[in-house]
């Protein structure tokens, strides 16, 4: 599993390539899903249930797949997402 450190230092990279070429199997990148809440809720489910069948890993989410350049594939979360509440909707 990636440290915190690990992955900052591998959003720096994201100057030179896309998020897609940084990826392995213990580490994804995502786009948060703005549609709404429930594709939101699926996209978080079908990552963690992907990660736990390869065995555990990370999923960064807010970043885009196929951008080069940090500023531009690093597009966050809404502020709005509280994640205590995102963790119980998922678990129903």
């Amino acid at each position: 599993m990636h440290t915190i450190a690990e992955i900052n230092l591998l959003l720096d990279e994201l100057d030179e390539l896309p998020a897609d070429d940084l990826e392995d199997q213990e580490l994804g990148f995502k786009e948060w899903n703005n549609r709404s809440r429930k594709d939101a809720v699926n996209l978080v489910v079908e990552m963690a249930i992907c990660m736990a069948n390869g065995g555990g890993g990370t999923v960064v989410f807010g970043v885009k797949d196929n951008v080069v350049g940090r500023k531009k594939a690093i597009i966050g979360v809404p502020d709005e997402i509280d994640l205590n509440r995102l963790s119980m909707e998922s678990s129903h």
